[in-house]
């Protein structure tokens, strides 16, 4: 997604049916990709990592692979951008009532990247007075797995084999357990601020943090973003353009081994009923070719030697025959189900 696109859409829009894949945009923080619909609703997100199995998945089954929607209750007009320089993603909903804003974003530690993952969606009120509403629904597992709810210390939790998922809302309505998911529905005034933020651990202590600490991280994903784009050597044609392809590249690199995934998605069909469906999630060594050259010439070393030395790594596990992909861990196996 480049620049900025405006969508139109009632409230009740998302009765079970699809969004069109031109319409997702992408965030991340280095492990997994998040995919978020024009609607504001999150029907993708891998975890721990990009190629674990799916938390969100209603961008393959709309009725129960499970989403993260936030939306007005009202009919609106969506229109959204990343913010300047960032994989930070702003949806700015206009209705007759008033008009509000939600930021997106994987959030990165205030230290060195571990285990913990946290997705903040953040709400802002611009204008009137907006009646908005959200609702969680994972489903693990590809959306074989429906989580059991508990409370901790008065907040939702959602559990499925060793994986557990913290719903924490602060000035964004009173979350409440209804069927498999928690939901809220609030109003939003002109001035008024709020964050709903997923706090994940796998087979991990689950945190649960303060609003001040989620303001923290929130601030230090924006300038790491930044800092990584001002950077980028490329001073062409077309700047805008090729800066955002950079980061949307960047969104494919896998930080913990330095892999290049050839893309964030699975099981998408080359056409509706195919049986082309393949998982992409993977690192193919002729598309990261392309890949490192384009690194290359828009002067990141750090990712070209990165994937060097995974490279390195990898085919050395399978010597003297080099695999046609690699999972992003280096190893050659790579199921189908």
């Amino acid at each position: 997604m480049t620049g900025e696109n405006t969508f139109s859409a009632a409230a009740d829009q998302r009765t079970r049916r699809y969004t069109p894949i031109r319409n997702y945009a992408a965030i991340g923080d280095g492990r997994t990709v998040a995919l978020v619909g024009s609607d504001g609703s999150i029907d993708w997100l891998p975890f721990p990592a990009l190629d674990s199995p799916t938390v969100f998945a209603a961008v393959l089954d709309s009725a129960s692979g499970g989403r993260f929607a936030f939306e007005p209750e009202i009919p609106y007009q969506a229109k959204r951008r990343y913010l300047p320089e960032t994989n930070v993603l702003e949806t700015t909903f206009v209705t007759d009532r008033g008009m509000v804003s939600v930021t997106d974003a994987i959030t990165l530690p205030l230290g060195p990247l571990g285990p913990f993952m946290e997705l903040q969606r953040r709400i802002e009120g611009h204008s009137g007075s907006v009646p908005m509403r959200w609702s969680v629904e994972p489903r693990f597992g590809y959306g074989s797995r429906r989580p059991r709810i508990g409370r901790r210390g008065g907040v939702p939790v959602l559990e499925s084999r060793g994986e557990a998922m913290a719903v924490l809302a602060y000035d964004a309505g009173a979350p409440e357990t209804r069927d498999d998911g928690i939901e809220a529905s609030f109003q939003v005034e002109a001035g008024a601020d709020g964050v709903v933020s997923l706090c994940f651990a796998h087979q991990e202590p689950l945190v649960l943090p303060t609003r001040t600490e989620l303001d923290a991280r929130f601030e230090k994903t924006y300038i790491v973003w930044r800092d990584w784009a001002r950077g980028r050597s490329y001073r062409g044609r077309w700047g805008d353009a090729v800066l955002r392809s950079a980061l949307a590249l960047k969104l494919l690199v896998h930080a913990p081994s330095g892999a290049l995934a050839a893309a964030a998605t699975a099981s998408l069909p080359e056409v509706i009923g195919g049986e082309r469906n393949w998982d992409y999630r993977f690192c193919w060594i002729r598309d990261s070719a392309f890949t490192l050259n384009a690194f290359l010439s828009l002067g990141c070393p750090a990712e070209a030697r990165a994937y060097f030395w995974w490279l390195m790594h990898a085919s050395q596990l399978t010597h003297p025959r080099l695999r046609v992909l690699y999972g992003l861990g280096g190893g050659d196996r790579a199921p189908e189900q």
